[in-house]
């Protein structure tokens, strides 16, 4: 570049260079910081004490690390309501030799964020490890299969009594994010006609493929998020093969810049913190969707979460 050194093309130029090397330096800091699983637990602090009822919260997620990676609001749930927060472990990955090694880490991730585990009986025999084949080509051609995973997540719902169900949206791309959201929707909806209960909230989650139309922006400190990569490094040999934890923030980042106007509305003013989760509040009753009210609900990271009226925000009326 032969720019004139002095020019104010080359000091903005310059400054920009700047904040950038201080970028990528901050990512690649995150690569000397140890990844687990850790020899001693990782024990949260205390949260604030759960109430004489708690919320329960049941995030079903497609792999292990993505509770870490797309669980901020279970984990401001968790630690500002006093919500019982329990992780079903939908699989432990497709390979069968890395099962075991998952499943260590996904314990520890899971102290690490202070959530309960549920690892289904329904893949090898053996042990709990997870379901395999969850994926629309084994919900379209092996009928009997699918059921029997139907069946054992709506038994754990009928256990776990949710107040609340996260799952990944219909279009997340991957293969087993995308069976996850419909074994979740048809349990969900299973629990709720054996159980005699009203429509209950299905929150849905994105990472491989941004939602199209989320309606929940999730405002997080950097002290949640923090708490987010303790967890998500306990996923040590996840972190070796693909390092998610060292763009995470710069994920959360972006969902600022997407929700403040997805979210916000269209032209909106851009929301004044740093990090945020996106969803889709969507309510399920027996087999059917029920859309939610019109509309978006953000919550700055410093306003109090309640579950309560984030479901009396989007209910269908």
């Amino acid at each position: 570049m032969t720019a004139n050194p002095s020019s104010p093309w080359h000091d903005r130029y310059s400054a920009w260079l700047r904040y950038l090397t201080a970028v990528t330096e901050s990512v690649n800091a995150g690569q000397s910081i140890p990844l687990g699983p850790s020899p001693d637990p990782m024990i949260p602090p205390p949260g604030k004490a759960r109430p004489r009822r708690p919320a329960k919260v049941v995030y079903c997620a497609p792999h292990p690390d993505d509770e870490c990676l797309c669980g901020g609001l279970p984990l401001r749930l968790k630690l500002e309501a006093g919500a019982h927060v329990t992780n079903v472990a939908i699989t432990l990955g497709s390979d069968v030799t890395q099962k075991e090694r998952r499943r260590r880490e996904l314990e520890c991730a899971c102290r690490a964020l202070g959530f309960d585990l549920v690892v289904p009986q329904g893949g090898t025999a053996g042990g709990p490890l997870g379901f395999e084949r969850v994926n629309k080509k084994t919900r379209d051609n092996e009928p009997d299969e699918w059921e029997e995973k139907v069946r054992i997540l709506s038994e754990i719902f009928d256990r776990e009594k949710p107040d609340v169900v996260f799952a990944p949206h219909d279009d997340d791309f991957n293969t087993t994010h995308v069976g996850t959201h419909y074994l979740t929707f048809e349990a969900l909806g299973h629990h709720i006609e054996r159980n005699k209960r009203g429509p209950l909230p299905l929150v849905e989650t994105e990472f491989w493929h941004q939602l199209a139309a989320p309606n929940l922006m999730v405002g997080l400190t950097p002290e949640t998020v923090a708490m987010q990569l303790v967890a998500a490094t306990e996923h040590g040999g996840e972190m070796t093969r693909n390092p998610y934890h060292l763009l995470h923030a710069g994920r959360l980042m972006d969902g600022v810049r997407r929700g403040s106007e997805v979210v916000g509305g269209q032209g909106a003013a851009a929301q004044p913190f740093t990090f945020a989760e996106l969803y889709r509040v969507i309510f399920v009753r027996g087999r059917d969707v029920l859309g939610p009210q019109p509309g978006g609900l953000i919550l700055n990271p410093g306003e109090p979460v309640d579950l309560a009226k984030i479901v009396a925000r989007f209910i269908p009326g």
